[in-house]
């Protein structure tokens, strides 16, 4: 039996330890998103090289499962990139358009369900001025426009920069395919939790970073590209750029694509084109129908299914801290939280009930 170290000796190593863990942490934080990813992808896609390394061996299977990954991801979002910011130009000049959002403040000012809105609303001290509302509109449309196109010049002005982080993330996904088992035992060893514990933790997490990466990602992408055909073949404005909002507004539950196609409905409603309106609601229905309540259940599986309330504020309030990655981290944060309070009440709920009754 192992002698028990001091008292001194153990808070020493303690601190020694996280002092290393803490510089590694600071060494390591530049390339934090690229390694969050790669573990992600690695997880993701472990079956694939499991399978592929039955037939090959680990090095080539490494590498092929990276290069299914390159084809899947990189390619299409240089096409995307390129696509969009050729695109961004034209929706800008439409928000500097006025006549759609004329029609909807006439709209507005001639509505009777409106007019005893205000009616109400004034009884309250609240008085909503609608001739303001082309211009709040048009701001609000060429602020996002004029953002989305510094973002995406800044990404393709800085090519190598965004080559060398997906270099980093491939490198990564390579060595992590091959060692991810390892490197899954050791943290069950670094962990102080019992092992039973960690592996649960661990299983939660890939079952429900697999939902999000390849579940919701597949479901976004599906409405995107639907989306953006219907764009296309209806002579809608910037197919390309539409489609890719909606494949990232498909993430978010109870909105999802409505976001754009629900105004796009309005717009048209209000020109007075009546059948193509309603048509685009239909779409819209058919669409989020098939994908979120038909498609995305099946897929996804019922373990890894989240309140839509809390991911919908998850992602809203991630994407806010962390930008477009928030979109991964605000679910995988509520995973986190949901399944440490599954095993808080299965594990420690009733030492802490029983510790209570004992106390009374």
């Amino acid at each position: 039996m192992t002698a028990t170290p001091p008292p001194f000796q153990r808070r020493t190593f303690i601190l020694m330890f996280l002092a290393a863990f803490l510089m590694l942490g600071l060494v390591l934080w530049p390339f934090w998103n690229q390694l969050f990813l790669a573990f992600l992808l690695a997880s993701v896609f472990h079956p694939a090289y499991n399978w592929i390394s039955t037939r090959t061996s680990p090095w080539l299977a490494a590498f092929l499962t990276c290069l299914l990954i390159t084809l899947c991801v990189f390619l299409p979002l240089l096409f995307c990139i390129s696509a969009i910011s050729a695109e961004i130009p034209g929706v800008i000049q439409l928000g500097k358009q006025n006549d759609v959002l004329v029609l909807l403040q006439q709209t507005l000012k001639n509505s009777t369900l409106i007019s005893r809105a205000n009616t109400f609303l004034a009884g309250f001290g609240i008085d909503v001025e609608l001739d303001k509302l082309p211009g709040l509109i048009t701001n609000l449309i060429t602020t996002i426009g004029r953002f989305l196109y510094n973002q995406i010049s800044v990404w393709a002005a800085d090519i190598m920069r965004f080559i060398f982080q997906f270099c980093i993330l491939i490198t990564g996904v390579f060595f992590l395919l091959i060692e991810l088992d390892r490197l899954t035992e050791f943290m069950i060893k670094l962990s102080p939790l019992p092992v039973t514990q960690n592996r649960f933790l661990i299983r939660r997490f890939s079952t429900i970073s697999g939902a999000i990466l390849i579940g919701n990602s597949l479901s976004g992408l599906i409405q995107g590209v639907c989306g953006g055909m219907y764009f296309a073949a209806m002579g809608y404005i910037s197919p390309v750029l539409w489609g890719a909002i909606m494949a990232v507004a498909a993430f978010m539950p109870i909105v999802g694509v409505g976001l754009v196609l629900l105004p796009t409905a309005l717009i048209l409603y209000l020109k007075g084109y009546g059948w193509q309106a309603l048509v685009t609601v239909v779409f819209y229905l058919m669409l989020s129908f098939s994908v979120d309540y038909l498609f995305k259940p099946r897929f996804v599986g019922d373990k890894a299914q989240l309140p839509p309330l809390l991911v919908l504020l998850s992602i809203i309030g991630g994407m806010s801290i962390f930008g477009l990655m928030g979109i991964i981290y605000g679910p995988l944060a509520v995973a986190a939280f949901l399944t440490l309070a599954d095993i808080y009440f299965r594990e420690y709920q009733p030492y802490f009930e029983q510790t209570r009754d004992d106390r009374d």
